[in-house]
């Protein structure tokens, strides 16, 4: 399936609309449907393809992850394609794979300027057959060693090229466009699912930050300030019943100790901060809450399952790195209705001065306000009868920008709705037929 950003023919608020080249792109999506429909397989589709450039198919963790709705799939190649940008360049990237049997078969990797795309380097692995821009290439050698490593990675058909580049770590700026390209997946593609913790939310409480706690008030947590309550060893051991465990988050053997690291641990109904040094932590803090003129201090696992997700998606509105994409499947969850509208409208109005995007999966029919989103915003997901999901926008439909959308679509008028039989075919009564009540 297809699924794409690009600005349609709506004249609606304009100003979310980023110009890369010839293309518009803009920076929100919200995809609707019935449960079932294939929203949450969207975004394991896109997951599983950055899973793929950030490591290898070699474990087989990917053998099932092909369309089953048809068996016939399971010898047929998988594509994935991403369309971003990097600073004011635009790229797309892309490889075709066999999942079933972990195998790379093509990989793509183009300069999009304006109306055309410039090959930086493709290839096809079963042929070994490869073609690159040698001029981006500046030293004879660097050209060289490309020319080493193509033909490297169509042998090791378990890995993309993007990946075994990376791994090499190449000092050479000719090299440098494949780390970008490579770490636009690690660091800019951010999906959340609804169990996912967001930890670099968590960050955001490091420092008395003001404008965190105007956040939290403006979304109506109760939140009104903020603490990290430093505390000792022998306090943060009792959190832990097994002592081996709280010696190994206390003297963590994985962290480079020539340099000072900060971690966040999320632990039963506590927020931890450890700051690791060199010999293991030197500061322990946890994270409090104040509320308004209660004298109490409470802990994040306090708060509601509301306030708690909220807070950790809190980097979607505040970060401040450009050219993040964030993927939240079923953003409502534990959300009230007006919340989730206030979320989306908070990031729209923090975005205007960012090229973030955010992409929703969601039933809260309420944010399908033309005041609120663009037509060409709001997506829908519906699978057809031979259990395939189409996805298409509200554009389709060409309605007027007065139209009360949310009623229209809860009426069926868009597609992506549940279809339910009639209450009696379950239990195999007449329409008309008086189901009287057992007696005891």
């Amino acid at each position: 399936m297809e699924y794409h950003l690009y600005a349609g023919r709506s004249e609606q608020h304009k100003e979310r609309i980023v110009v890369c080249g010839e293309r518009k792109v803009l920076k929100f999506s919200s995809i609707y449907g019935a449960n079932a429909s294939g929203k949450t397989n969207l975004i394991r589709a896109i997951d599983t393809g950055r899973r793929i450039v950030l490591g290898t198919m070699e474990n087989g963790a990917f053998h099932d992850r092909f369309c089953r709705s048809d068996p016939s799939n399971v010898d047929k190649p998988t594509l994935f394609e991403y369309e971003f940008t990097i600073g004011e360049r635009c790229f797309a990237y892309g490889f075709t794979v066999n999942l079933e049997r972990n195998k790379v078969l093509s990989e793509w990797l183009y300069e999009m300027k304006n109306a055309e795309e410039q090959v930086i380097f493709e290839r096809l692995t079963e042929d070994e057959q490869y073609y690159f821009d040698e001029k981006m290439f500046r030293q004879e050698d660097n050209k060289e060693q490309f020319h080493f490593f193509i033909k490297d990675a169509n042998r090791i058909d378990t890995t993309l090229l993007l990946y075994e580049i990376n791994r090499r770590r190449m000092a050479e700026d000719d090299f440098d466009i494949f780390y970008r390209v490579f770490g636009w997946f690690k660091e800019k593609l951010i999906v959340i699912y609804p169990e996912t913790k967001t930890g670099a939310s968590y960050f955001l409480f490091d420092s008395d930050n003001n404008r965190l706690v105007d956040i939290l008030k403006y979304l109506d947590t109760g939140i009104t300030d903020y603490s990290m309550r430093v505390m000792n060893e022998a306090a943060f051991r009792e959190y832990f019943p097994d002592e081996t465990l709280a010696d190994k988050i206390l003297h963590h053997s994985d962290i480079d100790t020539r340099f000072s690291t900060k971690g966040i641990l999320n632990f039963g109904k506590t927020l931890f901060e450890l700051d690791y040094g060199e010999n293991g932590v030197k500061r322990i803090a946890k994270l409090m809450f104040q509320h308004g003129e209660d004298g109490g201090s409470y802990e994040y696992g306090e708060e509601s399952d509301g306030t708690q997700r909220l807070i950790e998606l809190l980097d979607v509105i505040l970060n401040d790195d450009g050219d993040k994409v964030f993927v939240i499947d079923e953003l409502d969850r534990s959300l009230h209705p007006q919340m989730t509208i206030k979320f989306v409208e908070t990031f729209l109005g923090f975005s205007l001065k960012k090229h973030t995007q955010l992409i929703i999966t969601t039933h809260e029919s309420n944010l399908m306000d033309l005041n609120i989103l663009r037509r060409d915003e709001i997506w829908f997901a519906e699978k057809d009868q031979d259990n395939q999901t189409n996805l298409y926008t509200l554009e389709k439909f060409k309605i007027r920008y007065d139209k009360v959308v949310s009623k229209d679509y809860l009426a069926g008028r868009y597609g992506a709705v549940p279809v339910f039989r009639d209450f009696e075919y379950v239990w195999g009564g007449s329409r008309h037929e008086k189901i009287e009540p057992e007696k005891p």
